[in-house]
Parts: C-alpha cells; structure tokens; sequence
C-alpha cells in the first residue's frame, strides 16, 4: 500500500483527502514512497477500502506543490525530493523569510505588534500542553502573518510554491521537544527584533532561525537515507 498506512492519522479530525495529502506528503518527503514510483488510484482506493475521490483530491494537490508528476495517459508518479532540493529551499527561503520580515516590520503598527505577541503566547500555551500539531499550525499562522503584513504579493507568489516543503521542514522541526522549545524562543526574538530593530537584528534572528530548523531536518533526510 505504498508505505502509506505507516502515516496515515484516520483520528485526525479534518476531510479524508487533507489526512491522505499529509500521509503523502510525509511519505514521499522522507522517501517512503521514492522518486519514479507510480500511483495507482483505483489499487489504492481498494486496498484503503474508499472511493477514488478523496485520493484524486490528495494527488492533485500533491501535483500542484510538485511533489508528484500527473500527465494524461501516464497516470501519477512520484517527484520526490532530494538532498538538493531540500538545500536548494533552505537557501531560497532564508533570502526570501529575511525579506519578508523586514518589510512587515516596516509596516506593522502597535496593533499588529500585539496580534503577534498573543499568537506567540498561544504557541507557547500550545507547547506547554506538548501540542505538537497544534504548535505547528501556530508557527504556519506566525510565518502566513509576518507574510501578510509584508504586503508584497510578488514576494507572496514565489514563495507560495515552497509551502510543501516549508510545512514539512516545521513538521520535522517540531517534533524534538528540545528544539521545540528553541524554536518558540527564536520566534520571541523575531518579534523582539521586527518590533525594536535594528533591521540587522532581524536578519541576524531569521537566518539563525531557519539553519537551527534546517539542521534538524538535515539530520532526519540523513539518517532516512535521503541524498
């Protein structure tokens, strides 16, 4: 069954096709499911016991994060992701996150300065609770909030195509309670930063961010024996 099963969370409370998108996703990204391999839908609706409809759903969206392969004729088939491209986006994201930063810091007001402060105290009463996926979805409304106030739709446009790989870099990162726990400490000092400069600060503050994030997702492609 593709090594699905290993991933797939049917107590998740949220539509089938989400909860088989994100076992996908783990999978492929952690090469469970490895790079050339082809998807059958109609196999794989019988062997889960569910209609093809929700899996057509997961694959399209695999298919628009580039993450599967889906051409006429040739059925769906797997992308996969590489040492490369997880380096390649790491790199991408550091230019692009130090920039966004940067300019919602620019253009936030006392106002929005508090709705980020309490999204960081709901992050830490989330970490407090040992609410793993619950931290995660605060750190993807942390990073969707300094975008937004950037306010640069071009810039919103190019990074867009990464969110595959950005959720996944924030699911691996959040599972180490240790690092957990630096990572929401990094996010205070990215607010302290964008808040009271200088705008060297937080460069210096995102780019130590993402590294700190970036190794511990190294350190799991490795010992999966992604290269």
């Amino acid at each position: 069954m593709l090594t699905l099963c290993e991933f797939l969370d049917l107590s998740k409370n949220a539509p089938l096709k989400d909860v088989l998108f994100d076992a996908f996703k783990q999978a492929i990204t952690l090469g469970r499911i490895p790079a050339g391999t082809a998807i059958n839908e109609k196999q794989l609706a019988q062997s889960l016991h569910i209609s093809r409809t929700p899996i057509r759903a997961a694959l399209d969206q695999l298919a628009t994060d580039r993450l599967v392969d889906r051409k006429p004729g040739s059925g769906v088939t797997v992308r996969g992701i590489s040492k490369h491209d997880a380096d390649e986006v790491y790199e991408i994201r550091v230019v692009l996150e130090i920039l966004a930063t940067t300019k919602a810091a620019r253009n936030m007001n006392e106002d929005d300065f508090e709705d980020l402060r309490r999204l960081l105290e709901k992050g830490q009463r989330l970490n407090a609770a040992n609410d793993v996926e619950g931290v995660v979805h605060n750190w993807d409304e942390f990073n969707q909030f300094i975008f937004k106030k950037a306010d640069s739709p071009r810039l919103q446009s190019i990074i867009e195509p990464l969110q595959a790989y950005t959720r996944y870099f924030r699911n691996v990162s959040a599972r180490p309670e240790v690092r957990r726990n630096e990572a929401m400490q990094e996010h205070w000092g990215i607010y302290l930063a964008m808040r009271f400069g200088p705008e060297k600060k937080i460069e210096q503050v995102v780019r130590t961010h993402l590294k700190n994030s970036y190794g511990v997702v190294n350190e799991e492609m490795m010992d999966c024996g992604i290269r």
